[in-house]
């Protein structure tokens, strides 16, 4: 597995082409809900609102730390 950073699919590819990309069905791809101007697989299934290149850049959720 590659630690290298998704790339941004730009809106105005067709469906088609982002739909082999994301691994899902051209009818499921639609714009990242962060507006950062990339496509995602946002309906159906297995969506995600946040395209694969936002996801990347979000900084990991910090530890919750025990209290003893």
């Amino acid at each position: 597995m590659s630690d290298q950073a998704p790339r941004r699919i730009p809106l105005d590819t067709p469906a088609s082409s982002a739909a082999l990309v994301l691994g899902c069905s051209p009818h499921q791809v639609g714009p990242c809900v962060r507006a950062c101007g990339g496509l995602t697989a946002r309906y159906g299934g297995p969506a995600s609102p946040i395209c694969p290149a936002c996801q990347h850049e979000r900084p990991a959720p910090a530890l919750a730390r025990r209290k003893g």
